[in-house]
């Protein structure tokens, strides 16, 4: 696996190479043929014809470098768990993949937590942020009640009316846990992660 994944890396720097050599290549014969002064209308349309297919080489090239660095982004994913959750591009696949199979709730909340424990609220916003948490993914009344157990529930709810800024920390590990030895092995085998991973030909 580490071969081909380096076997990868390669093809994509060499394909990237080609492509803005040509672009370069392309861009110096615009230069060349384009008129220091005057408007695009008055261009020969010899010239009109190269602008508009050096155009369609960059789009070309831009794509492939896309392609090549979301192969490189998503092969990453499948041995670091952390990589996945903390790339925009790969929680927003994960959450789609957990909601098809309804845990999307524990992604959501461990996502919830995160951003709360970045804002290090006090007083009056660190209470409403807490219960708002509280009251979406751990109240028995919520729809999204995470899968956590009744002493790290209870003991939540002992201390929501007065929280702390740790007060979501055991659950979160749990649901970490949770999502990383459940969902995350079914995400990596499933035919949307695998289709990123393949060579361009086989998708």
């Amino acid at each position: 696996k580490q071969w081909y994944q380096r076997r990868v890396r390669g093809r994509s720097a060499i394909y990237s190479s080609i492509y803005t050599g040509l672009v370069t290549s392309l861009l110096h014969v615009f230069r060349l043929l384009t008129p220091a002064a005057g408007p695009l209308s008055f261009l020969p349309l010899d010239t009109l014809f190269l602008s508009v297919y050096l155009r369609r080489i960059q789009l070309m090239s831009s794509r492939l470098a896309n392609m090549f660095r979301s192969r490189d982004q998503a092969s990453r994913w499948e041995n670091n768990f952390d990589a996945l959750i903390n790339d925009t591009r790969g929680v927003q696949l994960f959450t789609e993949f957990a909601r098809k199979h309804h845990a999307a709730e524990n992604i959501e909340f461990w996502l919830a937590v995160k951003d709360f424990r970045k804002k290090q609220l006090h007083g009056d916003r660190l209470n409403e942020n807490a219960r708002r948490i509280y009251r979406t993914f751990v109240s028995n009344q919520s729809e999204k009640q995470i899968n956590i157990n009744d002493v790290i529930r209870k003991d939540i709810q002992k201390n929501i009316l007065a929280p702390t800024m740790t007060i979501f920390n055991e659950a979160q590990d749990k649901i970490y846990i949770l999502m990383k030895t459940d969902i995350y092995p079914r995400f990596l085998r499933d035919e949307c992660y695998l289709c990123l991973t393949r060579p361009s030909s086989d998708n």
